[in-house]
């Protein structure tokens, strides 16, 4: 269920100073840190990703252990390559993709072509931007960003831009609805429905060359499920996530196990990593 709030994510950070910037908006900042990610080579982003939860049956409420997941993602563009660790259930959950195809390890199981539930996961691998893709901005959800300024983070000084209030709950429902769908893609009438009460994203862009450097997501939802016995089962979940992005060179093994099933067999409509999707995602607003 974390995939479905996964699109996002925080970190430490020192306050620099908050000058007058008015020859940059916010929206062009984050342009050209999405052309610098669309053309950056090598990449590796860190994010982590913290879940408090409470569960509520009836009268029942019931809070659950907060959480904390780790996902790393890199990506070699030129061997159109990418690795993507994280820890399911306790075991590490190892994913690549070459092209077209993808192979997975779960735990000491072998490697495989990945399946339900990983085959959308998959299918998503190396696309930074598919959340823009599928669910464009629009006139009536587009929330409004604002510069707030400048810090030092990691001796970098960057531009601080962030969403303004609630702005961002529209596009967020949106896209929650869309993820929900596409990993739930039962009988409609058994899939959750989920409620964003409230979404806020900062990011942290470079002064000099204007990558990203981290960006936070922040949410509160109301997830509602419909149980066997007729009930509502609502789940409440605040989110925080923080991702971390390194544009050093990566070095990305591929197992005898992993070439093997990488040679056998594509995943179903699958689009080929990267450089399609990179490149339509950054023409979105």
């Amino acid at each position: 269920m974390k995939s479905i709030f996964s699109c996002a994510f925080t970190a430490w950070l020192v306050l620099f100073s908050m000058p007058a910037l008015g020859e940059q908006s916010a929206r062009e900042l984050l342009d050209k840190a999405r052309d610098y990610l669309a053309s950056a080579p090598p990449l590796r982003r860190i994010d982590t990703i913290q879940d408090s939860v409470a569960l509520v049956v009836g009268q029942r409420r019931i809070e659950q252990e907060p959480q904390t997941n780790v996902v790393t993602i890199e990506i070699d563009m030129s061997r159109h390559l990418a690795r993507q660790t994280t820890t399911v259930q306790g075991q590490e959950l190892v994913m690549l993709k070459q092209g077209e195809k993808a192979a997975m390890k779960l735990g000491s199981g072998p490697w495989e072509i990945p399946s339900r539930p990983y085959e959308n996961l998959a299918k998503d691998m190396g696309n930074l931007f598919v959340c823009e893709i599928e669910t464009p901005e629009t006139k009536e959800n587009a929330p409004v960003w604002k510069l707030v300024g400048t810090e030092l983070l990691d001796g970098h000084e960057a531009f601080v831009i962030e969403t303004e209030g609630n702005t961002a709950v529209a596009i967020a429902q949106a896209r929650m609805t869309k993820g929900i769908a596409k990993h739930f893609s039962g009988n409609p009438a058994q899939r959750p429905i989920v409620k964003v009460l409230e979404y806020s994203s900062k990011h942290w862009i470079s002064k000099s060359d204007y990558r990203y450097l981290q960006t936070v997501q922040t949410s509160k939802v109301v997830m509602t499920l419909a149980l066997p016995d007729g009930k509502q089962q609502l789940i409440e979940s605040s989110t925080r996530g923080t991702s971390r992005y390194s544009y050093e060179k990566v070095t990305i093994e591929i197992p005898e196990g992993a070439q093997k099933v990488l040679a056998s067999g594509n995943l179903p409509s699958q689009k080929s990593l990267l450089k399609d999707d990179i490149s339509e995602g950054k023409a979105k607003p």
